[in-house]
């Protein structure tokens, strides 16, 4: 299996279709098949080469249990090891929430890697809602204590329901993988905004508009930036935006191909 180094970590990734690169990021709790099982990789891969990760703590990763592990810094080396693997100078970056902040750190510490930046259900802000991460940490502890029932219970008592998809998801986690990662973004993630807010690169954000925190910091955001734009999706939250697919694509790849000399990407076929 193909996997990238980082620091004596283990990042697996895959590759799909043909054409500019676009990285894909997801959010904490999923894995690559995020975006495939959403739909997202079918409507890229004839006009681009996809590259899927699973972010570490997630998926065929590696997993490790000390929170300082965690620490953004690192996460966006894992970003840069695939596309160095890959031989990948510049591309296209996609990410949803967690996904999305890695993202920022890629655009704060290496700009040049980038054509374009677009995230969902995310910011940069240090200041944003903190309520999401401590119900989900409260989950995840009380799951290392009781077994991975108990979050399967919690996140769909929390999120109201949750697909079969995402169960799948859960039932797969390595539940002191993720305390370790929400104890990081809820005690130590810092704010990248004095940097982002600065960046000229295209982005394009999105969020729910039941998405508090992301929706209200996302809007805040494009306010500030030279070069970003912001789009919302009616009535969803952070779970139903994620895999609002046919809404979202339309937006997306609209900006992709709007891009202007020298981030231009493939047009339309």
């Amino acid at each position: 299996m193909p996997f990238a180094s980082h620091q004596g970590i283990k990042i697996y990734y895959e590759v799909e279709g043909h054409g500019p690169p676009i990285v894909l990021a997801h959010g904490l709790t999923g894995n690559l098949s995020f975006w495939t099982g959403y739909g997202y990789v079918d409507k890229l891969k004839d006009r681009y080469s996809v590259i899927l990760f699973d972010a570490r703590g997630h998926g065929q990763s590696d997993k490790p249990h000390e929170t300082e592990r965690y620490d953004y810094r690192l996460r966006v080396g894992d970003v840069i090891a695939v596309l160095d693997t890959l031989g990948v100078t510049k591309t296209h970056y996609w990410g949803y929430s967690m996904g999305g902040y890695i993202g920022f750190g890629v655009a704060k510490h290496f700009p040049e890697r980038l054509s374009s930046l677009v995230t969902g259900g995310s910011n940069p802000y240090a200041a944003s809602d903190t309520t999401a991460v401590d119900v989900m940490l409260r989950i995840f502890r009380r799951g290392v204590q009781e077994g991975v029932e108990a979050v399967v219970t919690g996140m769909r008592e929390w999120a109201g329901s949750i697909t079969p998809q995402y169960e799948a998801r859960l039932r797969g986690l390595d539940l002191q993988a993720m305390v370790a990662h929400l104890e990081y973004s809820r005690y130590q993630r810092p704010g990248l905004e004095n940097d982002v807010l600065q960046i000229e690169l295209p982005c394009l954000f999105y969020a729910g508009e039941a998405d508090e925190g992301a929706h209200a910091y996302g809007q805040e955001a494009v306010q500030h930036m030279p070069n970003a734009r912001y789009f919302s999706l009616p009535g969803l939250n952070h779970v139903g935006a994620s895999s609002a697919a046919e809404q979202i694509m339309p937006q997306v790849l609209s900006f992709l191909y709007g891009l202007p000399p020298p981030f231009a990407s493939k047009s339309p076929l």
